[in-house]
């Protein structure tokens, strides 16, 4: 009998294509020779985007980390 895949089988995949993806833009900026261009994938923002509204914990942490930091006086 045939059994379903595991269900981390497509988080794999996608971790597989998303380094594929990442190798291809660095192929394309060394063969047009732009090495200082900025790629963003937006998959990937909308990706954390739905995450800090689905784990507020995790939107209080990034915040955190994003404010900037004050030096203790010293005594």
């Amino acid at each position: 009998m045939a059994s379903l895949p595991p269900k981390n089988a497509r988080i794999e995949a996608d971790i597989l294509d998303r380094s594929a993806r990442v190798d291809d833009i660095a192929r394309l900026k060394t063969l047009v020779d732009l090495p200082t261009l900025q790629y963003v994938e937006v998959t990937s923002q909308i990706e954390l985007t739905q995450a800090l509204a689905r784990w507020p914990l995790l939107a209080h942490v990034q915040q955190h980390r994003q404010e900037p930091r004050h030096k203790e006086p010293e005594a």
